[in-house]
Formats: C-alpha cells, structure tokens, sequence
C-alpha cells in the first residue's frame, strides 16, 4: 500500500458552524475508505471530496455525543439506496447498538435492501485487520465508554538496493515483487534471497485519532512516534476550566501531548464554533509544538512512505 491520504469531513464541536461540519475523518488507503465517526453532514462532506460511500469498508465511533454519531443512519441509508450488498463493519461503544438497530428499524430500511448487512462490533478494546494495516481502538478520557483510534500501517519490505543487485550479476525484473513478499527466488540459476538485496524494513506509517479527551497520558503513550496525531482542541487554554468541566483538551494541551510524544505532526481538530478565525489555537499549540497544522474542513493531507 503506497497510497494513504487523510481527508477532514468535518473538524467543529458541539454543534456546526457556516464553516464546520461536525466530526468526521475518512483515511483512504489505496482506495478503500476507513471513516472514523460520521457527525451531521458528513455525507455531504464525502460528495464535496469524491468519496464514495460504497468505498468505505469500515465505520469507526468514538462515543455516542450526537455530533459524532448523528450522520451514521443517513449515511446507511445511502449505502442501501445506492444498492450496496458489501456487508458493512462498524466498530464502537456498547450503547451504539441500541442507536444503529433503532435507526435501522424504524427507518425500514432493511426491507428495501435486505442483502446490505451491518456487522457492528462494539466493546472497549478494538482491533480490524487487514492485509495492508490495523486500525485499535484505546480509552480516553471523556464520556463514559470513549475511545480513540490508531492506524497502524504493517511495516514494508526495505527498499532494492541496486548495488547489491548488480554484484550478483542480475537486474530488475519481475521477481522483485516475489523478494519484496519475503520469498527467495532462483534467477539465471541463482539463489536469491530477500536479504541479499533489499534494505531494512520500512516502518509503516501511524496516524492516531483521539476523538474527544481530556489531556492523557494513554494518548502519548500510543502516540509515541507517530507520524500523525491528530487531537481534539476545543477550546484556547484561557478557556481550560470550561474545557475540562466538558472533557476537553486545550491546543495547548494538545501541543504538549505531541511534544512529549514525540509525533512527526499534529493536527488540532473538534474547533468551537466560537472561533472564527483558528489562528489563536495554531498560535498557542505552535508555540510549544511547531508542526502543527489546525484542520479545516475539506482539508487533505497525503502521507509519504518513507
């Protein structure tokens, strides 16, 4: 998987703005769309940025607060609508099954594509699988239940060390794919091991989503090394009083988690809709972490394999 692009649907707080969308965060991994919460107008948000709701493969909740969760039944509506048979996996908190099967029922909307099946899986310790990466879940400080996400990319195969290739006498080819799988093969008679040509695996790149939390130390310690960590910052830290009183973190605080960290990037996200202008929560996080970026809707960031 070389493709990874992170794509901000929606990046308010509480309650939307002119601007903001309520949060949602879709990562596209060569094509297929991991979705983590689907606040109100998250669907529009997708059509806005070309994303299909037939390409997400799996839905991930943090809590059950309605600006995370209140775009979910629209979104299954759609899926049905558009004639999708994929099954779809949702992951979460206990109390979301209660909120997807009431909306299911009384939306009928299985009757109308009874082979569109949702699969949720909900508790407090998460983890989907996949070839390429695995998304799990961890416990945050917020409402009862709450959780963040970490992807986490599997490492790849090092890199062809051309060099090494030509001393055995060999040039690229085809068989490059079978040592980059881990598997030796025999080219003009000669053994050829993975070792023998590739360089030290590449670590796979890890974006960490916290939903909503006050500050924690379970953030940074998953957050250790991250390429991305991307931290809920509702308030400025004049405001902190409030912020906590709610179970929110300041930019301030988001900033000082990153640092100590030790992330490549952080995004603040989850912006009171008191700030039209975002400046004062880039300043005051940049100050202390100066790679910070304040996400906006719409906002794309493509991630590089090393």
């Amino acid at each position: 998987m070389n493709s990874l692009r992170i794509v901000f649907l929606g990046t308010g707080a509480a309650v939307p703005s002119r601007d903001r969308s309520l949060p949602s965060l879709a990562i596209q991994a060569d094509g297929r769309i991991l979705l983590f919460d689907v606040g109100e107008g998250a669907q529009h948000r997708m059509l806005q940025a070309g994303l299909s709701p037939l390409k997400v493969v799996a839905v991930f909740i943090t809590h059950l607060h309605g600006d995370h969760v209140f775009g979910l039944p629209g979104l299954l509506q759609t899926m049905a609508m558009m004639g999708r048979e994929e099954p779809l996996t949702i992951y979460g908190p206990p109390g979301l099954k209660g909120f997807v099967e009431a909306a299911l029922e009384l939306s009928s909307r299985s009757p109308s594509n009874p082979r569109f099946k949702v699969k949720l899986i909900l508790g407090e310790d998460l983890r989907y699988d996949s070839e390429d990466y695995v998304v799990e879940s961890f416990p945050v400080e917020h409402s009862p239940g709450s959780l963040g996400y970490v992807f986490r990319e599997r490492d790849k195969p090092g890199r062809v060390n051309l060099d090494r290739l030509r001393k055995l006498g060999l040039e690229p080819g085809p068989y490059l794919r079978v040592l980059k799988g881990g598997r030796p093969v025999r080219v003009s008679g000669k053994l050829v091991k993975p070792e023998d040509v590739l360089g030290p695996p590449r670590r796979g790149r890890v974006v960490v989503y916290t939903g909503d939390t006050l500050p924690s130390e379970r953030v940074v310690e998953v957050s250790r090394g991250a390429d991305v960590l991307i931290h809920e910052a509702t308030f400025t830290h004049e405001l902190a009083d409030e912020a906590h009183e709610k179970g929110h973190a300041t930019a301030k605080e988001a900033a000082e988690t990153a640092l100590e960290a030790g992330v490549s990037l952080l995004i603040l996200t989850h912006i009171s809709a008191r700030y039209r202008d975002p400046s004062q929560l880039y300043v005051e996080a940049s100050r202390i972490f100066p790679f910070t970026l304040v996400a906006h809707d719409l906002m794309f960031l493509a991630l590089r394999l090393s």
